[in-house]
Order: structure tokens, then sequence, then C-alpha cells
């Protein structure tokens, strides 16, 4: 691991996270450390420990036998540590017969170890102890831990504690030396150099007795609140300056912060960038336990030189990025600025780094082009005090950078090393968090034997394209690795490891790579494992993790059942979908349901997150679906099983499998249709046939209203179009229906291919038109009445007329 702990705002969850996993949990590791050189006893609590057969660790240094499962949940072994084991934190596993446990943290120190002894919580219950030693101890809730020693005047004394850097709860401790009087001589809470832990060094006044206070800093604790408080006279400098420099040189180092001055060392710089590179500084046969950071990159470095205030004054270099730039703002106010050569197009990251250092320096970088135009600035970065400028270079020229703090601050401390990183091609794999926040569980490969176990496997590229391939060296022996070979368009693909029915049980830590298939581009990547070890408040995020580079596979007990892909008789058509039969092939007597989970998918398939085989049963069907952008071709897919077999979730996964991705056979348009309620219509469906086929095909229409139907029709590559007739009842809804959308079914050597095509089409229900309106009361009365008959009144005669009248008699 990085020798200093890196702090990052990742949200993840409590321990209650690893509930639902398969693996063998390690909950604690004591005593949490032992000092190199030495043999002790160690115990590890956890759950399902019992068949525990081997631990083992990333790094050299530590080994483990006379391994004694107790019961379920211990485990007891010795630790011998080598004397040139590395000093600081080794990640640890347990390997049992049915798998691999999460992880845990041993730590090693330069120093003989004590162990706390009750009742110490009071200066006349101190524990005598002796300097240059090592305390295992645990604060419980509102403990005060008080620790007696004796040193002469002069003399320096030096503490260190490790505690939130022990992975366990959320522990921020105090630390302070006391004189015989009670009085204080020297505090510490949180520290640049070690985050929450704290250390402290100091001039001892004069001889006599001396007291050490251990506690949480708010009084907190619990019986999970274990410290290691290093004392002695080891010198304890708390920044080195520069802090770093070019790989291959000797560089001269100034180590600032300790009591009696400066500390000057010439080191001796690995041959190969190492960011995480630390030196630990000695003298008088004392070592300080935690390194202080010195960054070793490939470029050359530039030393600050004053006066550079402004940008006038600016120190000069002739040299091009890539560069780095090493300097202290060291009073208040102070600003310093470096001008340098870059050419037009070229990107970089330009990193000030101060917090990833351990300098109190809150830095604000800004990048000024040769007129003194403000080009960009960045203050924090990344989730913390640290600033970062990404930047293309807009034209050849001279530039500037300028550096101070962001209050202005100042002091011998706040050194910086601004770092110019060209882009350049990146690649790194990672196995996909298997729950919400969760980054131990499956993040191990257990292999049973005569069995295969897949993972997807997580792909990262970075400022380059192109095909990928997945190369594992330093498998366990029996075990082999299977993986696709993954295009610039997939992020993810599918791994299986799978073990011969003779393979030892055993584990090998994996040198995972991912290669370019272009052996003119060399570019290749690693494996990387962020392990949150600390979370806390604000919203559970992670105060402290570990990186690791390689994966765990190991060789496991036989499982009970296995699993088959059936081949799809088929291919996926893009909107189509298709149905995977998946077969467990179980042992005589194993009847416990199966989950199947899809591990991973090429881009555009879509799949549901898991299926089950059901008590008793062998078989389930596992649904693809394929949208309009899913990449042509022929790929793999695998599935795992996951069931409890009595001794924990066991794993066993398929083969990798080719599904094949084709073109559709047709599209179609499903023309809007206007039906009255309670009659019946015709929907119309454009076909347009893409691709030829034999034989008929059916076609079916989904989404129709309640109450409307209609039959399931055929068709062949010569058709045009395809009428569906509707049926509608009295009770079908008026108004329009959307959505919907047609089932293609295509023959294909005896099956069929089915196409999800049409969709978004319409269909109205209109209602039926009004009836003439009539009033039947008023027709009965009519037809009852009798005629009345009309009397037509004369017109009255004229003298002549009635002249006429008398003399013919009246008639």
């Amino acid at each position: 691991m990085n020798f200093l702990a890196r702090l990052f705002l990742i949200p993840i969850i409590s321990s209650a996270f690893l509930l639902h996993a398969a693996e063998p949990l390690i909950s604690n590791v004591l005593p949490r450390g032992g000092q190199a050189g030495s043999e002790l006893d160690v115990t590890i609590s956890g759950n399902r420990l019992k068949d525990s057969k081997e631990i083992f660790f990333y790094g050299k240094g530590i080994t483990a036998f006379d391994i004694n499962a107790t019961n379920d949940k211990s485990v007891k072994a010795k630790f011998k540590i080598s004397k040139d084991a590395e000093l600081g934190q080794h990640e640890l596993r347990v390997r049992t017969k049915s798998g691999i446990s999460t992880l845990k943290t041993f730590w090693v120190g330069p120093y003989p170890n004590l162990s706390e002894e009750e009742p110490n919580t009071s200066f006349e219950d101190a524990q005598k102890i002796e300097i240059n030693h090592t305390i295992n101890g645990v604060v419980k809730n509102e403990d005060v831990d008080y620790f007696e020693f004796n040193a002469t005047k002069g003399q320096r004394i030096s503490l260190e504690i490790e505690a939130i850097r022990l992975s366990g709860p959320l522990f921020d401790p105090y630390i302070a030396i006391l004189d015989s009087n009670r009085f204080e001589v020297a505090t510490s809470d949180d520290t640049e150099l070690l985050l929450q832990d704290s250390t402290l060094s100091t001039i001892i006044p004069k001889s006599g007795k001396y007291f050490v206070e251990v506690r949480e800093s708010s009084y907190r604790g619990g019986n999970n609140f274990y410290y290691r408080l290093h004392i002695g006279d080891f010198p304890r400098p708390l920044i080195a300056f520069p802090a770093g420099g070019q790989a291959g040189k000797m560089l001269e180092v100034t180590f600032m912060g300790d009591p009696t001055g400066p500390i000057k060392k010439k080191i001796q710089l690995p041959g190969k960038e190492n960011l995480g590179f630390g030196f630990r500084v000695e003298q008088n046969g004392s070592i300080a336990p935690a390194p202080n950071a010195i960054r070793v990159c490939e470029f050359p470095s530039i030393l600050e030189s004053e006066p550079n205030d402004s940008i006038k004054t600016a120190n000069v270099t002739e040299l091009s990025l890539p560069l780095a730039f090493d300097g202290i703002i060291d009073k208040e106010k102070d600003v310093d600025n470096f001008k340098f050569k870059a050419k037009k197009g070229q990107k970089f990251n330009i990193y000030a780094h101060a917090q990833s250092i351990g300098s109190p320096l809150d830095p604000v970088l800004n990048l000024y082009d040769d007129k003194g135009k403000s080009i960009k600035g960045s203050d924090d970065a990344n989730n913390g005090r640290d600033s970062l400028i990404t930047i293309t270079i807009p034209k050849d020229g001279n530039y500037t950078l300028r550096v101070r703090d962001h209050l202005y601050a100042g002091g011998d401390r706040f050194v910086y090393r601004l770092e110019a990183h060209p882009f350049s091609p990146q690649v790194t794999a990672s196995i996909p968090m298997f729950g919400n926040r969760d980054t131990q569980s499956r993040q191990m490969i257990p292999v049973a034997r005569g069995n295969k176990t897949a993972t997807a496997l997580n792909l990262s590229r970075k400022n380059f394209n192109g095909e990928l391939q997945v190369i594992a060296e330093n498998l366990p022996t029996g075990v082999t690795m299977h993986a696709p070979k993954a295009p610039s368009s997939f992020n993810s693909v599918p791994v299986v490891f799978e073990a011969s029915p003779d393979a030892p049980l055993g584990q090998s830590l994996v040198n995972l790579k991912v290669r370019h298939t272009d052996p003119e581009k060399n570019i290749e990547g690693n494996f990387n494992h962020n392990v949150a070890l600390v979370y806390g408040p604000p919203n559970n995020r992670t105060y402290y993790e570990s990186t690791l580079k390689y994966l765990s596979v190991g060789v496991i007990e036989k499982v009970p059942f296995s699993v088959f892909i059936h081949p799809p008789a088929t291919p996926i058509v893009r909107g189509g979908s298709v149905n995977l039969k998946v077969e467990a092939i179980r042992d005589t007597n194993f009847t416990a349901p199966i989950t199947l989970r899809i591990q991973t998918r090429p881009p555009g398939i879509g799949a549901k997150g898991t299926v089950s085989i059901a008590k008793d049963k062998s078989t389930a069907y596992y649904s693809l679906t394929a949208n309009g952008g899913t990449s042509l071709g022929d790929w793999d897919i695998a599935v795992q099983g996951e069931a409890d077999t009595g001794n924990g979730i066991q794993l066993a996964s398929s083969k990798l499998t080719p599904i094949t991705v084709e073109d559709p056979y047709l599209s179609i348009k499903i023309n809007m249709a206007a039906i009255e309620r309670g009659k019946e219509g015709e929907i119309i469906c454009d076909l347009d046939i893409k691709r030829p086929f034999d034989g008929m095909a059916t076609l079916s229409i989904r989404g129709l209203p309640a109450f409307a139907t209609t039959t399931d029709q055929e068709f062949d590559a010569n058709a045009t179009q395809v009428i569906f007739p509707i049926k509608t009842e009295e009770k079908v809804r008026v108004g329009i229906t959307k959505n919907l959308f047609c089932f293609a079914k295509i023959p294909f050597k005896g099956n069929k291919i089915t196409h999800t095509v049409g969709q978004g089409g319409q269909i109205r229900i209109d209602k039926p038109p009004p009836k003439p309106k009539t009033n039947p009361k008023s027709d009965l009365i009519l037809a009852v009445k009798k005629p009345v008959e009309t009397k037509t009144k004369k017109k009255p005669l004229s003298r002549l007329e009635q002249l006429r009248l008398a003399k013919s008699g009246g008639n």
C-alpha cells in the first residue's frame, strides 16, 4: 500500500453491507500489529472461519503458521515477521476450504511491543513503560489511558499513534505528554502528516518522570477502538523539502518539523516513477514509524528561488513541460511564480500537491500567458485542498504558474510541489462493487475444483481507443482464465476462472494486466482495487482506504452444482430478444434454490439483475433484449449461480457462451386507426423487409386497449403490408391509445427470431354518432285523434249578386 493514508470523500455504508456476502468474514485481528523481526500469537475473529487453511499477505515479510480454527468465528495462528519486513500496513486474507475472506490489515513497527494494562485511567494508576516501545491498547467509552516513563533534560521524546489507520471505527485520537505536575509539555490531535492520527515530538525540559495521555478526542470509545502508540527518541519530521524528484536521481532532502531542527539526507530515488514513495528518517539507531512523502516522477524538477513574487520576477526555465516545481510559501502573503515553455496543442494536468504531501498549505493555482493574461485557475479539487488545472496549451510560447495559500498564510512547512503531467494513454481494470458502497464483497475469486467462477471486469480507458485483451500472470496451479477481447465501445467484459478437478487447494495473488491488442501502441494497465477501510459522517464518507494491485484467486473444495448455458439457437437482433436456457447440474440430494446473475453484458443488451432456479428444479430462462444501438457481432456472456450450500453462499459459473447480434430482418410502421366503439375495423401495418428469409413469419400486435381484440397474422418475405382485424366491445375505452408495438417472429433454421418493431403506434376509439331525436308520446296522441272538419268562411255577396239571386228564386 502507499505509505500515506489517502483521504477521499467517497460515500460507503457500515459493516452491515457484508451481511449478504458469500465469503468468510474477518472482523478483527489481534494484536493489531507487531515488531519487525519478531514472532507473535495472533487471533483472527469473524465468521465462517472454521475450515481455515491459510493466512496470506499482499506484501512480503510476514508468514503465518500453526493455524488453528477453534470454531466458526475464531482462528488462532502465529505470525513470523522478518527483520526486513516493510514497516507500516500489511493487508491479509484467510483462505478456507470453501472461500477467501474479506480483507483486514496488520501493522509492522520498528519497536518491541507491549500490551496496555488496566487500570491505567489516572495518574496514580499510570502504567510504567520504557521508551522505544510500541503499546497495543484500546480506548473504551470515556476512557483515558496513562503511561509513565522517565526522561532526561534535552532528550527528544516522540509519540506517534496508529488509530484510525488500524481500519476499525472512526477513531480520532488525542495524545499528550505531561510532566509530574500534570502540566502539558506537548499535545497533538489531528496532523497534516497522519490525517486524524496524531504525532508529536518535543525536547524534555528537565529530567524526571513524565506521563503520556491517550484518549479519543471527544471522549468516545468502545471495545473496538484499538490503537498502537509508538514512544521513543526517534526523529519525527513532519515534511520533506523538496517533496519529490526525478526518477533515478540522487536527491538532497531537508526534513523539517523535528524539534532538534532540520534534518538533511541524500536519498537515491527509485529508477521508475513512484508517486507513493516515502522515506523514514533514522538517527542514532531510531527510526520514524511513518515515512514522509517524496513523489518520484519521470520528468525534471525545478527548485524555487526568491525573489519570485510576481510574473516579472518569476523563476525562469528554458525547459518545456512536463516539469515539476518545488517550493515553500514561507511567509504570509507570499506568492511564487514559475515561467516555462510549452507548445500548442499539448495537454496537461497540472497538480498543486500540498495536503497529499503532509503540508498545511491550502494551494491556489493560476496559469498565465506570456502577456500576464489569466488562462485558468484552481482552488480545491478532487474533494480535497489540493488544486488541479487541466489545460490544452493554446499556442507556442512562455507561460507562468502562480501558487499561493488560499488565506495568504505561510510558514516554514508550507511546502508545495507542482507537477505537470502530460495526457497519456491510461487503462485500469477493476471489479465492480457487488452492492451499493460495498468495496469488499466478491472482490476475490474462489474457484471450486472442477468448476468455474466468473466476474465482470470493468475497463477504464483514458486518452486512447482500441481493442484490449486481459492477461493473468501467476494463476494458481490448475486454474485457467478465459476473457474475451474488449472493443473500444466496451467498458466491461466477463472473465471466467476455471479450476481442473485435481487442482491443488491454494491461492495466488494474480497480476491482472490489460493490454492493447496492437503491440505498437505499447499501452498496458493493471488491476486496481480501492478498499474503503474507515467510514463516517457526513454521509458515510471514506476516511481511509487501501489500494490493492493484485487479484486474489484461490482453489476451494468442490461445490454441489454447476451451471450451463444452452447456446441460443438464433441470433438476437437489434430491437429483438432471446431467451437463454440456463441449466443447473446438481449433485444428488442438493435441492436448494439457485440465483442466477449475468456477469456484465455487451453494450445495448438488457437483462434482469437476477433470475432464480426454484428448489428442486434444474432450469430457468434468462431473457435478453437488444436495443437499436447494440454492437453487431459475436459477444461472450457468462451466468453465475449462487446457492447456500450450508457453509455460506457458494458460486459456480457457466463457461463463456457467445451470443450473436445482427441487424433486424424488418421494420414496421403502424398506421393510426380509428374505429367506432362496438364496431369492427382494422390496423394496417406497413412492412419494410430488410433481409430475406424463408417460410412464413408471424406478427402480433401489443398494447391494444381493453375490450379490443385481434388475431396474429402471417406474412412472407415479399409482404409489404399486414392488416390486423380489430373487434371492439361496447365497454372499450373511448380515446387515443398510444405506444402500440408488434412482435415479429422470423423463421430461422427451425426456430424463430423475435423482433420488437413498430413502437409508437396509435389507435383511436370513437363514440358512435347520435340517433335522430323523437317524442314517442306526441306520436301516440296524433295517431288516435280524429280529423277536424274545416269550415270555409263564405265571401259576402255584392248588391248585384244579391239581385240576381232573388230573381232566380234564391237558387
